[in-house]
C-alpha cells in the first residue's frame, strides 16, 4: 500500500458531474489506483442555508442525504478489492450541535473545512476557535474528524479569486523548500502556522494534504509557491501534526477525456510520510 492509493477526500454526491453515475466515480477511483477511498459530499448542499438554483442527484434534505449513503453502501459488493468509506464535509460555518443523529449515526469519520477572515490575526483566532470546535465535536460524536485543505482559502485569495500580485509572481523557488522561513510562510499563508500546528497536536485534529490545493497551485506555473506549501506543511510536521491524504477530486470528465485530480504523494515522500504514519486511517478502520 502506498500513499496514492488512500484517498480520503473524494467528492461523488450532489457534486457529481451531470450524466456521470456514482458507479462510475468508483469505477475511475479504481483505475487510479485507488484502495481505500473516502467518499465525500458538501453537507450544506442537503441542509440548505439559502435557495440555490441548480439540479442536483438528490434530495435537498435528510432524506437526500440518507439516500446518497444508502447509495454508497449499495457500490460495496461492485468493488469488493476496495475499501470505501463514508464522510461528510462541514462547511466552516456549520453548527455542529444542529447536525442530525442520523447523519452522525452512518457516517465513518467528518471533514471539515478551515474558516477564513482575510486577516491575520483574525484568521489566527478564527481557525483556533473552530479547532476547538471540532475537537469537542470528535469527542461527542465518537468519530474521527479532519481538518481539510489548511492552506486552500489563503491560496484562492493570492492566486485564483483576484489577479496575481507582482509579489507572488517574484516568489523564486529556493534550493530546497525547507529554506523559506517561518515569517515569509506566515505572512502568505495568513495566519500563525506554527501555533495552529501546536493547537492541531494538542487536540489531536490531523491536517490533510490536499491534491486539489497543489492541482491549483501547478496550474499558475509558480513553483516557488508549491514549495511555500510544503515548507508549511514541514512546519507542522515539526509541531508533531497527523496528516491525511484527499485528492478533493469533484469531477474527472473534461474535453480531452478523463482526467481528475489525485493524491499528492510527492509532497507525502518530500516530507517523510508514509502509510504507517497515517494514524487516523488506523483509528478509522479501527
Amino acid at each position: 500500500m502506498q500513499i496514492h492509493n488512500i484517498d480520503l477526500h473524494y467528492h461523488a454526491g450532489q457534486e457529481r458531474q451531470a450524466g456521470v453515475t456514482l458507479t462510475e466515480y468508483i469505477d475511475y477511483a479504481q483505475k487510479t489506483a485507488r484502495k481505500i477511498l473516502g467518499i465525500t459530499d458538501h453537507y450544506h448542499l442537503y441542509f440548505l442555508h439559502s435557495p440555490i438554483d441548480r439540479e442536483f442527484p438528490y434530495e435537498k434534505n435528510l432524506r437526500g442525504f440518507l439516500k446518497f449513503r444508502e447509495d454508497v453502501e449499495s457500490q460495496k459488493p461492485l468493488f469488493p478489492e476496495m475499501t470505501i468509506l463514508f464522510a461528510p464535509e462541514i462547511a466552516w460555518y456549520e453548527d455542529f450541535a444542529e447536525i442530525p443523529a442520523e447523519v452522525i449515526r452512518v457516517s465513518d469519520y467528518f471533514i471539515c473545512e478551515p474558516p477564513f477572515k482575510g486577516d491575520f490575526a483574525e484568521n489566527t483566532a478564527q481557525l483556533l476557535k473552530r479547532m476547538n470546535e471540532i475537537s469537542q465535536f470528535a469527542k461527542a460524536a465518537g468519530k474521527p474528524v479532519f481538518l481539510a485543505h489548511p492552506f486552500r482559502i489563503a491560496v484562492n485569495y493570492r492566486l485564483i479569486e483576484r489577479e496575481i500580485g507582482p509579489e507572488v509572481t517574484a516568489i523564486q523557488t529556493r534550493e530546497s523548500f525547507e529554506d523559506f522561513s517561518c515569517r515569509e510562510l506566515d505572512e502568505f499563508f495568513m495566519f500563525d502556522i506554527k501555533k495552529i500546528a501546536q493547537a492541531a497536536q494538542k487536540l489531536q485534529i490531523p491536517m490533510e494534504i490536499n491534491g486539489n490545493t497543489q492541482f491549483r497551485i501547478r496550474s499558475t506555473n509558480l513553483p516557488g509557491v508549491l514549495q511555500m506549501l510544503w515548507a508549511a506543511l514541514k512546519v507542522m510536521k515539526e509541531e508533531g501534526v497527523e496528516f491525511v491524504p484527499g485528492s478533493d477530486l469533484h469531477g474527472f470528465v473534461t474535453g480531452l477525456g478523463k482526467m481528475g485530480e489525485g493524491v499528492p504523494e510527492d509532497c507525502f515522500r518530500a516530507l517523510g510520510i508514509d502509510v504507517s504514519d497515517l494514524k487516523f486511517l488506523e483509528r478509522v478502520l479501527g
